[in-house]
Parts: structure tokens; sequence; C-alpha cells
């Protein structure tokens, strides 16, 4: 089963920059999707309540260093929903096209921000090299997909609201 953060409860909602504190989570298994209200609070508490459902793994774009251990060390496998605003439906295709990295111990750091390190871009200046205050940016993942092709992947995800 895959675990998303979500939104809101609507049917294609927008993945949640949040992870513990996401109000919703969409829960995908055998190409059904099903949106659920987040009963846990906080990020460590999130996880114990999906490794209960049975998720083995996760599509997020934020979370907490403490967490991301816990998923590691439960065999979850955490992908990365990018850091630009995304929907349901379109980082199901992503999932489904390969195109999400997954996260490790090793690339973590590259890609998810930390709760404690709210990286703004209003330093008055960027250096042009790919950082702007010492960290490290993703590269942005540009991918345009046909109409056709998102329309007949996406057919396969049915959502339960």
């Amino acid at each position: 089963m895959i675990a998303i953060p979500v939104k809101t409860n609507k049917q294609n909602s927008a993945v949640s920059p949040l992870f513990g504190k996401a109000k919703y989570f969409a829960l995908v298994q055998n190409g059904e999707t099903q949106i659920v209200k987040n009963e846990a609070n906080g990020g460590r508490a999130v996880v114990s309540w999906l490794k209960s459902l049975g998720v083995t793994k996760l599509i997020t774009s934020h979370m907490g260093h403490n967490p991301f251990n816990m998923l590691q060390s439960s065999n979850i496998k955490v992908y990365f929903a990018g850091d630009e605003r995304i929907e349901l439906t379109d980082v199901l295709v992503k999932y489904a096209d390969g195109d999400l990295v997954l996260l490790n111990s090793d690339n973590y750091k590259v890609y998810i921000k930390e709760d404690d390190h709210h990286h703004e871009h209003s330093h008055g200046h960027e250096h042009g090299h790919g950082t702007c205050c010492g960290q490290k940016h993703p590269k942005k993942v540009v991918h345009l997909l046909q109409n056709r092709i998102q329309d007949k992947i996406a057919k396969n995800f049915r959502v339960k609201g």
C-alpha cells in the first residue's frame, strides 16, 4: 500500500507539504485510492499509524529526520514528490512512470527540507551556483506527459472519497 499526505479529502487534492501534520492521507492499493483523515499527531505517530495500516511505500515532499529514520527501519520506502505543488493524480503518474526519487540516508538531506530550516529564498541575492545559503537545492525535474499517456495511466487509479 502507498500512502501520500494530501491537503484535502477531495478526489484530486494537492500533495501536502506537511507530513506529520497533514490533515489527510491518500492510501493507494490495487489501483484504488481512499482518502482518510489523519488521526495521528506528529511525524513519529503518523509513521506508527501508517505502519499499522500496512503501508509499504510513502510519497512525500517533506518530513523530519526522526520520522524518516523510523520509516527506514520499518522497511517503508520513501519517495520524493518534489518541492513544487503537485496533485495526487500527477504524483501517482510520476510514480507509475518511475520518475520519483527513492530516498535513502545518503540523499535524504539533498531533497528533504528539515523542519528547523525553513528554506526561504528572500536573502536578496543568489549566487548562481545552485545554492543561496549553503544548502544544496534539489534539481527540478521537469516532466511533461502527453495527455494520452497521462489519461491512460490515470484511469488505473480510481478514487474513493
